[in-house]
């Protein structure tokens, strides 16, 4: 039926039932002719993928169970319909062969010029800048000729002489652009298509049917208008909505803005944070699944949602309940190990440093890479022999990243080019060995970069040349020979499998981009650039029949699952919005007739009006907060209402605490609260033989704990930090004053030749240890070791006049010594490190001083107080008494002083601080002592209850907030879903 004076045919079917499988029965009752279902002769145009590919599965069903001979129908999206009905003059352009052509024509225009559009112009170098630029330039040109606009014509509508000028000067400059695209043999796009339109040249063989599609940009309208061939559009909507519509099927604006949705209350449902609207979705699905007659429709239920932010926390919540699911909308190249790969690679060819290299060694491909192909990772002959040569650099384990960890964390160095210092030389010579095989095998395939910027590489290439050596890069990286027994990747046909299939092929399409065009760079600038335009795409998984869809909210108004939520009925989201752009503001886009906000409520209020209509079955989950944690008040759509309906939706979204259905999580054992196993420690005999000082105080704060530090020797590591780790910083200063304590000079009374020497020094350990080439802060904190060893010189001059001298310093004992504590007619072995032992020759007193950046006294670091009671916390100094005699210290332990020498941050806190315990104490400490062996050797490992300061292994004992909460977590009302 024709309701336009057009030579479309446009037909309306109806929006109380979905439009996909209308459509079928449509293409069946035209095309079905006996046994065969000729649908080779049209063009079917859909507006998504998604609809597209649901369209033709329903073809594929229709086919089947009538038993036709299908000749299949050519499908495409919106965006693949001009160049089916035209011939272009040359070949079309890339975008980022026409991004290059933007660039070229901007740095060729003068810059009194080029002011007109920006005050601030990029550098003649480098290239990516500009890039940028022509990009924007770009994209404001795709704007305005999607709707058939011309900078002439905004010319002409601007209100100023600047923005004349302003609109002038581009007009120009696209002039120059098209010039530039000829000279590489390369035609616009959209120019293409306007001049077909215009001459005439719009025509197809076969017959399109526009499906659905209810937002089409003008440049593509005035195509379809000009075709001289037979065009369909299918429209869900009654014929009495006839007027609501173009002649194309596409939503009249102003009919759209007053409608009224048939929107009722127990549609929506308040949530407030992601992970509360999460559950939410859940929980309707729970409901859903209990009703009979959602069941008895179909199995199949949808998930629709307004923001890709919302997507993982939805698959994790729906994960957590035995849901699968399946994400149409797909990921990003950026989501997936080859985004994450070129990521990484670029950051590291960009500047060489230790972190970007220990990133991109984490990446699992990588890592699997390097393993098999490192000399330095060879097995030697001991290592094939089981016989590890920890000597040798290439001794071979699978271990080898913690090396970069353990130097990253210890010396902190930057630059890949600098130096190690000695003891990191030492200590991490494989790592370094790594390192510069790392870095030859890059600078192999993106040429060699100079000590600092990527832009001073020495090699350049047309970009075309780098995409082709970059695409076979990604197939060395991921087809290496799989048969040296070790670890090894699977065979990528996965997530990684796809994403490396759109990369290499959009690679091979950037290889064949006009010489004209192209421009020579450097192989790190040009690993960024493709980096830059590889990582947007997407790529999508096939869809298992038992999956629940994921789908984006343009896929919805044609999804035809019976069941359907949507998260996230929220603004800014839906309607989405029009951005302000500098060049062409809301005003002036309205006065052009340019896609507006109102455009895209009309748009999002007609696709709502589908999905209300089309099923019973429908909610929609309002949020309170984004995925980020923003505001989000509800959609705009819902002001599509009566004001008193209005009023109280807003109310109710403002007030509503919902009744919350649990569901059963497939975590959760017999319906029991959910909490995860910690692991058991079986021992059977006493694994501990010997112990430091220190561990006593960790026995003391968790035998678990203890247990997991000192027998499974589980540490953490932490090669994150850019600064000294607290530990890192006391090693610092205790290095210097160790060094110190040795040295001849140690009895010096001139506190300035103290502080000289002190200095001195603390700068050979620097220089051992971290080198001239470290982070801002270490240098920082290095500084900061340098202002208080001054201030501890004053304080070492006024020990010596004291009458003081320092005995030893670092001495250390264990069983060679004999040192142990007697408990029970067993010694335990007792090892110690004692950072300084004075003595006082005029009344023979010993003092034992530990070194401490801080400046806490002893009393308040050995005790704390429990329900009244002062209790022991750490036994350090007690331990450093009792052991006192396997150092030669014969006289009575109470004529031993105990305490710390505090190097605080300040002159006030810096000092030496006697430890003032009673004897009283000090015989309770030893008590807890044996107490503490005793225990150890009967195996009492068992986890505290106490909540642990400063805890390494949270992770492994669920200490965490969440794992707290998920402790605590009511069980009741449980409905099992999937």
């Amino acid at each position: 039926m024709k309701f336009f004076s057009t030579t479309c045919e446009t037909l309306f079917l109806g929006w109380d039932a979905p439009l996909l499988p209308r459509v079928t029965d449509l293409l069946s009752e035209r095309y079905a002719n006996g046994a065969n279902w000729d649908l080779g002769g049209l063009i079917c145009v859909l507006p998504s993928t998604q609809s597209a590919k649901r369209l033709g599965e329903l073809i594929r069903e229709r086919a089947s169970e009538a038993g036709w001979n299908l000749v299949w129908p050519q499908m495409v999206t919106v965006g693949e319909v001009p160049e089916l009905l035209y011939t272009p003059p040359q070949t079309l352009a890339l975008d980022f062969e026409q991004t290059l052509a933007w660039a070229h024509v901007l740095q060729a225009t003068h810059t009194d010029e080029l002011q007109k559009l920006l005050s601030v112009l990029p550098a003649p170098e480098p290239l990516g800048p500009w890039l940028e630029l022509a990009g924007t330039i770009r994209r404001l040109y795709e704007d305005l000729a999607s709707s058939n606009v011309g900078f002439q014509e905004v010319m002409a509508a601007a209100e100023t002489d600047g923005e004349r000028d302003r609109w002038k000067l581009l007009d120009q400059l696209w002039h120059a652009y098209l010039e530039r695209l000829n000279s590489g043999e390369r035609a616009d796009p959209y120019h293409s298509r306007l001049q077909a339109a215009l001459k005439g040249q719009v025509h197809s063989d076969s017959t399109v049917m526009l499906i659905g599609t209810t937002d089409l940009n003008e440049s593509l309208r005035a195509m379809l208008r000009a075709m001289s061939s037979e065009l369909i559009a299918v429209v869900a909507a009654p014929s009495t909505k006839q007027g609501h519509f173009d002649e194309l099927g596409c939503v009249n604006t102003a009919d759209w803005l007053d409608y009224q949705l048939p929107l009722r209350d127990e549609h929506l449902i308040a949530a407030d944070d992601i992970g509360d609207q999460s559950a939410a979705v859940a929980e309707v699905l729970a409901s859903f699944a209990a009703d009979p007659t959602v069941d008895s429709q179909s199995d199949r239920i949808a998930v629709g949602v307004t923001d890709t932010s919302h997507v993982a926390p939805v698959e994790l919540q729906l994960s957590g309940v035995g849901i699968t699911t399946h994400r149409h909308i797909g990921w990003t190249l950026s989501q997936t190990a080859i985004g994450r790969l070129l990521d990484l690679t670029t950051a590291f060819v960009q500047r060489r440093t230790w972190r970007s290299l220990a990133a991109l060694v984490r990446h699992a491909d990588v890592h699997a890479y390097v393993s098999h192909h490192c000399p330095a990772l060879a097995p030697t002959e001991n290592s094939k022999k089981g016989v590890p040569d920890k000597n040798s650099i290439d001794w071979f384990d699978d271990d080898w990243i913690t090396d970069f960890d353990r130097l990253l964390s210890d010396h902190h160095p930057v630059s890949i080019d600098d130096v190690l210092p000695g003891v990191a030389k030492q200590r991490h010579g494989r790592a370094e060995a790594i390192a510069m095989w790392i870095t030859q095998w890059l600078s192999e395939h993106f040429g060699s970069v100079s000590d600092r910027t990527a832009s001073q590489s020495t090699t350049q290439r047309p970009i075309g040349q780098w995409s082709r050596l970059l695409s076979n890069w990604l197939g060395e990286v991921y087809a290496w020979p799989r048969d040296s027994g070790k670890s090894t990747p699977p065979v990528h046909r996965n997530r990684t499998g796809l994403a490396l299939d759109a990369a290499q092929r959009m690679l091979e399409r950037f290889s064949t981009m006009s010489e004209t065009l192209d421009v020579p760079v450097s192989g790190p600038v040009a690993l960024e650039l493709l980096t830059a335009r590889l990582t947007d795409l997407r790529i999508s998984e096939v869809p298992n029949e038992d999956e629940t869809p994921i789908l984006g909210w343009l896929d919805l108004a044609l999804e035809d699952a019976p069941a359907l939520v949507v998260l996230g009925f929220n603004h800014p989201f839906v309607p989405s919005s029009v951005t302000s752009d500098p060049f062409l503001p809301g005003t002036l886009r309205s006065r052009l007739n340019l896609p507006d906000n109102e455009r895209r409520y009309a748009r999002d209020a007609y696709a709502m009006q589908l999905m209300l209509s089309s099923r019973e079955h429908i909610r929609f989950i309002v949020g309170r907060t984004a995925a980020d944690g923003t505001p989000t008040p509800p959609s705009r759509l819902l002001a599509a209402a009566s004001p008193e309906d209005l009023a109280r939706r807003v109310t109710f979204l403002l007030e509503d605490q919902r009744h919350r259905v649990d569901v059963l999580h497939s975590w959760d054992a017999e319906n029991e609260t959910s909490k995860l196993h910690v692991p058991s420690l079986q021992v059977d005999q006493c694994p501990v033989k010997a112990m430091s000082v220190t561990a006593f105080r960790d026995y003391l704060s968790c035998p678990y704990r203890f247990y997991l530090r000192h027998v499974l020797k589980m540490k953490p590591l932490d090669d994150s930090l850019s600064e000294l780790a607290a530990n890192q910083f006391g090693d610092l200063v205790h290095g210097s004053l160790e060094t110190f304590g040795m040295s001849l000079e140690k009895d010096e009374t001139d506190p300035k030749r103290i502080e000289a020497l002190m200095l001195e020094h603390l700068d050979k350990y620097v220089a051992e240890h971290y080198g001239d080439h470290v982070t801002s802060a270490v240098r920082l904190q290095i500084r900061q070791a340098q202002r208080r060893l001054k201030i501890v010189a004053q304080r070492q001059a006024e020990r010596i006049a004291a009458g003081w001298i320092i005995h030893g310093t670092e001495l250390a004992i264990g069983e060679a010594d004999g040192s142990g504590i007697d408990v029970d007619g067993q010694r335990m072995v007792v090892r110690g490190r004692f950072d300084r032992i004075d003595h006082h020759p005029a009344t023979d007193r010993w003092a034992i001083l530990d070194y401490k950046t801080h400046g806490h006294k002893p009393e308040k670091k050995h005790f704390k107080t429990i329900d009244g009671q002062t209790v022991w916390l750490d036994l350090q100094l007690p331990l450093y008494r009792m052991l006192a005699p396997f150092l030669g210290i014969t006289v009575p332990p109470q004529e031993i002083d105990l305490g710390y020498f505090n190097v605080g941050d300040n002159a006030n806190e810096t000092g030496i601080n006697i430890a003032k315990f009673t004897e009283e104490q000090m015989q309770q400490a030893e008590a807890l002592i044996h107490e503490c062996i005793r225990g150890i050797r009967a195996c009492k490992f068992e986890p505290t209850s106490d909540r642990v300061q400063y805890d390494d292994y949270e992770m492994i004992l669920q200490t965490k907030a969440t794992s707290r909460m998920l402790n605590h977590a009511d069980s009741d009302s449980i409905v099992e879903v999937g």
